[in-house]
């Protein structure tokens, strides 16, 4: 063996020895996640296209779609943490045109879908990656990327994915919460800027009291600063969401168990500038509750979000966007998004609460409970537009929904559900100036001259782990 391979081997050697010889960093891995299978029977999701949930004649067929969510967790020690959390969504036979934003030619054939032909596609979405820690100097709690963040509202405000960074601490009976997110820098429009420049920030303040083991109360102040566009000018780069420049909000909130019930109430104002020229003035209150009877619970919720007659949208509560607004509460299927669905959860308002600036009444109960390895609902709601326009009438509609399911194994649940919804005089017109593609201020939901009421199906798998 020549010298120089002799020393390359010596080399070799060594620095395995070297690597060995470095104490191995104790990692402790953790894995959850889960799977989900639905199949529905629908005239209310037509291909799963939103500008399909309202209309005469509706398509009425049946489709299947599923989602696995895979959550690996890195943990150092009990006070560091690295926490992963990826998404696979997929179509039975592949993807519908509109579809989770991605297209197909006319042969329905291409699209960017593990359901298609042979699967072999990239589905893999990113939910989460972010940093957990507590810092040892203060005892504080921070969370550094990306992560799920959820306002104190039931949502109806924002509830969504994000990058940021938040500081939760708590000291005896109170918790506060400081947190800063950016959810738009560098988009299309405004490319040609760069980063940093032209952007949409979050920022978060949160405090909880615990008065006693019954009550706790909270204040949140919340502020966005939207700099994505509002500049004037010929070459002003085009107004992302949300549509306006500045919003401030404060609300209250607590949590109060009384006897068997425990009540969850809770209110807002906003102002700010939807232009340089306008003010922003609004407001939602409600409030949830869940009272405890026999083998169950009577769930009871409800909100109020003010709106805006004349479409100026300045009166109207203001969220980021459409997309990121829910009401979980109201256990809806079809008049408010649902929260069981996988990638079709479209509702009648085009998941669009606020209606367009229009605002928006739900009024919501039901029952559920469990008997053994069998667990059931029921559920019933009504919503209107809080203003109308013009002759536009306010009632949205009224749902009923039921559900059963089976404990199969402690991880594994299966169901079958259905609802059904009579659309209100705001939807089901005669005379086809219904609510339409209301692009002013923005788009609200669809609907048609004399809508058939929608239905839906449900069955369903559910495995988490």
């Amino acid at each position: 063996m020549s010298f120089q391979k002799k020393l390359l081997a010596f080399a070799a050697v060594s620095a395995l020895s070297a690597a060995t010889a470095v104490p191995a960093m104790a990692l402790e891995n953790e894995f959850h996640g889960m799977f989900k299978f639905m199949g529905y029977q629908t005239n209310a999701l037509a291909g799963g296209d939103a500008g399909d949930i309202l209309r005469k004649d509706a398509h009425s067929g049946f489709f299947a779609e599923q989602r696995a969510r895979i959550m690996y967790i890195a943990k150092a020690n009990d006070n560091l943490k690295l926490v992963t959390h990826f998404e696979l969504d997929t179509r039975f036979g592949g993807i519908a045109s509109g579809y989770k934003g991605t297209t197909q030619n006319a042969t329905g054939t291409v699209g960017n879908d593990s359901g298609n032909l042979d699967a072999d596609q990239l589905t893999l979405e990113t939910k989460n990656i972010y940093l957990d820690f507590n810092e040892p100097n203060t005892g504080a709690n921070f969370k550094v990327g990306m992560q799920p963040w959820a306002d104190a509202y039931g949502s109806l405000f924002l509830l969504a994915d994000m990058t940021g960074a938040i500081g939760t601490k708590k000291v005896d009976n109170f918790t506060g919460s400081l947190g800063w997110f950016r959810f738009d820098d560098n988009t299309a429009a405004n490319a040609a800027s760069g980063p940093g420049q032209l952007t949409a920030d979050l920022i978060v303040a949160d405090g909880k009291f615990a008065i006693s083991k019954d009550l706790t109360v909270g204040a949140t102040y919340y502020n966005i600063q939207n700099d994505t566009g509002n500049s004037s000018g010929p070459t002003a780069p085009a107004l992302s969401v949300p549509n306006y420049e500045l919003l401030h909000m404060v609300g209250v909130n607590a949590d109060i168990n009384v006897g068997p019930a425990n009540i969850k109430p809770f209110a807002a104002y906003q102002w700010g500038e939807q232009t340089g020229a306008k003010d922003i003035s609004a407001y939602m209150f409600g409030a949830v509750a869940k009272v405890k009877t026999g083998p169950g619970a009577v769930n009871l919720s409800g909100f109020y979000l003010s709106g805006d007659k004349g479409g100026t949208n300045n009166n109207a509560f203001q969220t980021v966007a459409a997309s990121t607004t829910y009401f979980n509460p109201a256990n809806m299927w079809i008049l408010v998004r649902p929260n069981q669905a996988i990638n079709t959860s479209t509702s009648v308002t085009n998941n669009d609460l606020t209606a367009g600036g229009r605002g928006a009444i739900g009024v919501f109960a039901g029952y559920e409970g469990t008997t053994g390895k069998v667990f059931y609902n029921a559920n019933a709601g009504y919503m209107r537009t809080a203003e109308a326009r013009g002759t536009e009438k306010k009632s949205l509609g009224t749902e009923v929904n039921a559900q059963v399911g089976y404990k199969v194994f402690d991880n594994l649940t299966a169901s079958v559900a259905a609802a059904y919804a009579f659309l209100g005089d705001g939807l089901s017109g005669k005379t086809g100036d219904l609510i339409v593609k209301a692009t002013t201020p923005k788009t609200a939901y669809y609907g048609a001259a004399d809508a058939d009421n929608p239905y839906l199906f449900n069955v369903q798998l559910s495995y988490a782990f």
